[in-house]
């Protein structure tokens, strides 16, 4: 239990740390030096804890059952990107973004400052999240040895813009780090301060140039991923306050058991608001059209948030709730959505 809490310690706050080294290098032997050899080490811990987790014969393992000074450092974090939203919503005359941003950082603040909920553990590993682990760990690390050279290229061709690839580069690693805790989360809150940081790196790589056609795209994206975030968030205080219900594991426990005595109706409203969340950041119809905007960022980020991973944030969510889409309004919903952006 040790060495896998190590392991995915690892996995979730090593990106974060590359991040933080990468902002301050400025010269690009040394950039490239840090960026391969912490691809290198998350590609090396990801095989390691995937192997070690296969071999072990584990259905799922459960980790970390009270961390009182993370959740109120979460807390903190999430309402500095309430303020950072904020900021640029009215710098750039984009109020709506800024009302939504307020309006899901403001609920979940007042439920963990006025119900603190306790969650039975915090981080789930099973062979979903491990397939999931691989995949931002490998194609994620990929790409981004591959930005190291593209962007060079990139300023090389394009000197129009600004060189700000020690924002860049920085960005990619905080996304591959929340992209981590997203998958290996199974408290809703903790996937939910993932899950937005995701969305607001997202935003700020879109706007990566700053030309107005990027400032536009960028928030396009932001506003449809903050009303996902917005409906995560409300469903989260109803699963809370209703049902006692903190673990997204256990929802979905609970959901299968109220559904043989034929009691889960009130429960399918915290699954379609989960649902809609996943379809925002997974670009469904009729929240394309943010995707499609995305591709004025450079190509690096286009690979490695809009395809191989974010995209698949909302995938890996609904994959999670669907046992619970059998036969109710919620699957339904997924089916048509999911129809009608395939045709």
């Amino acid at each position: 239990m040790g060495m896998n809490s190590t392991l995915v310690s690892i996995l979730i706050l090593f990106p974060f740390v590359i991040a933080a080294v990468l902002h301050f290098l400025k010269t690009r032997n040394a950039r490239r030096i840090v960026a391969y050899g912490g691809c290198g080490i998350i590609i090396a811990t990801t095989l390691f804890y995937a192997v070690r987790f296969l071999a072990g014969g584990a259905q799922s393992v459960q980790l970390l059952k009270s961390t009182p000074v993370i959740d109120k450092a979460m807390l903190v974090i999430e309402v500095f990107l309430m303020i950072l939203i904020v900021f640029l919503s009215f710098k750039h005359k984009k109020y709506y973004t800024a009302i939504l941003s307020v309006a899901q950082t403001g609920l979940i603040a007042w439920l963990e400052i006025f119900h603190p909920a306790e969650a039975k553990f915090h981080l789930l590993t099973d062979k979903l999240t491990v397939i999931m682990c691989l995949m931002i760990g490998i194609i994620g690390c990929l790409i981004c040895i591959y930005a190291i050279g593209y962007m060079r290229r990139y300023h090389h061709h394009h000197k129009e813009y600004k060189d700000r690839r020690t924002f860049f580069f920085p960005m990619l690693f905080v996304f591959i780090g929340a992209m981590f805790g997203l998958v290996l989360s199974d408290n809703l809150i903790w996937i939910y301060f993932f899950w937005e940081i995701t969305s607001i790196s997202s935003f700020l790589l879109i706007g990566y140039t700053k030309t107005k056609e990027a400032i536009d795209n960028s928030f396009r994206a932001l506003w449809m991923n903050l009303l996902g975030g917005l409906g995560f968030a409300i469903a989260i205080v109803i699963a809370h306050l209703n049902y006692h219900i903190v673990n997204l594991s256990e929802l979905i426990a609970k959901f299968l058991d109220a559904t043989k005595i034929g009691e889960h109706n009130g429960m399918v409203v915290i699954v379609i608001l989960l649902a809609l969340a996943g379809l925002t950041k997974s670009a469904q119809m009729p929240f394309s059209k943010w995707l499609l905007g995305a591709m004025v960022a450079p190509t690096p980020t286009s690979a490695l948030l809009h395809s191989a991973t974010m995209v698949k944030a909302g995938v890996y969510l609904l994959l999670r709730l669907a046992p619970t889409f059998n036969g109710n309004v919620a699957g339904t919903m997924v089916a048509y959505v999911g129809g009608i952006t395939f045709l």
